[in-house]
């Protein structure tokens, strides 16, 4: 009898990767976007960043070679007398799928034809084992006519060249409206009196970095990308906490103030995720509790700004700030420790991230 196991290989393994190795820029299901207020949250160039272009280019080319490896198991089965009617209906199910996914125009379209499509391969995946077992079929020979059939497509390096297309654009055009954004940032600054030097110069060192990502993406080096995203959202990260800086010689009463609403957003931003998180059968009892201490220290360095008692409100933010690192750790922790869906996992690296520069804010102060 035929190794099930080794059967099942080519079906699973394809979808498997639209979900576990989707590239940078990419995510398996939409994360809500919540805007967190203060000079942390928009200075900051993501390490990974949610583009539905280059999630959808990318999903378009894994399903057409599905596609292309269940054509040729039907045409193995079909020359060993196999029946092949129910593998061939699932093959057109496949195709209008893989239609569907090229004109949907949302991340919650992508959701639901990619779960759609996985149904359609584990039915595949089912009638091709009842069929390899029936006919006495040799699964390292289909293995190999998969393979070659993969290997020999001329639509499947044209739909790469398209992804790496989209992708190397996205991506570009992203990092440039970012420098753009914080070029305006710099010049509000300097319109107000604030001393720029320091972060134009910074700033410059991350446009400079461009050089380096487009040239990953062009040579299509995943690995070049990563190190690229990581460089530039690490001198990103001292961008944001130059800005942070430059913002604190403004009064003392105004940007206790806005820390303090800085801190609230990111709060909230923290309650959120760990909805999310719970949804998705995470235990979330220490983050909660962190969530909920917070809130409370938020409040009383609010009342105590309100009264005018900035050292006061200070010093509690201080407290607050040994919250936001304990609450990072812990999301830090969920991280390692589950096996979460990969827009799950990108929500939670970037509130950690949030987490991070709100705490270097209020150590400015």
């Amino acid at each position: 009898m035929p190794d099930k196991k080794t059967i099942l290989l080519f079906v699973s393994c394809w979808l498997l990767l639209a979900v576990l190795t989707l590239p940078s820029g990419a995510s398996a299901a939409p994360v809500p976007q919540v805007a967190v207020d203060g000079p942390g949250s928009s200075d900051v160039f993501p390490i990974m960043e949610n583009q539905p272009a280059v999630r959808q280019a990318h999903l378009v080319y894994l399903a057409v070679k599905e596609e292309v490896g269940m054509q040729a198991t039907i045409r193995y089965i079909a020359a060993r007398n196999g029946s092949t009617g129910t593998l061939s209906d699932l093959m057109v199910k496949t195709d209008t799928s893989v239609h569907t996914l090229g004109s949907a125009g949302s991340d919650a379209m992508l959701d639901a034809e990619l779960e759609n499509l996985r149904r359609i391969t584990r039915m595949f995946r089912e009638e091709t084992d009842r069929q390899m077992n029936t006919v006495g079929g040799n699964p390292v020979a289909l293995r190999a006519d998969i393979a070659s059939a993969v290997a020999g497509s001329p639509e499947l390096p044209l739909l790469m060249d398209r992804y790496w297309t989209i992708r190397e654009n996205t991506e570009l055009a992203d990092f440039d409206l970012r420098v753009s954004r914080a070029r305006g940032t710099l010049s509000t600054l300097s319109e107000n009196g604030h001393e720029i030097a320091p972060a134009q110069k910074k700033l410059e060192e991350i446009v400079t970095m461009r050089t380096e990502l487009a040239a990953a993406l062009r040579s299509r080096n995943d690995a070049g990308i990563e190190l690229a995203h990581k460089k530039i959202h690490t001198a990103s990260v001292e961008y944001a906490r130059i800005i942070s800086s430059t913002k604190s010689t403004a009064a003392g009463d105004t940007r206790t103030a806005s820390i303090i609403d800085q801190c609230s957003g990111v709060m909230t931003r923290s309650g959120m995720m760990n909805v999310n998180l719970g949804n998705n059968g995470v235990d979330t009892a220490r983050a909660d509790e962190l969530v909920m201490q917070g809130k409370i220290q938020i409040l009383e360095a609010q009342n105590r700004s309100r009264v005018n008692n900035n050292t006061g409100a200070k010093e509690t933010l201080m407290e607050f700030r040994k919250t936001l690192q304990a609450l990072r750790d812990t999301y830090r922790m969920i991280l390692a420790q589950e096996d979460l869906p990969q827009a799950t996992a990108q929500g939670v690296l970037s509130v950690a991230q949030s987490l991070d520069i709100t705490a270097a804010g209020i150590a400015e102060l």
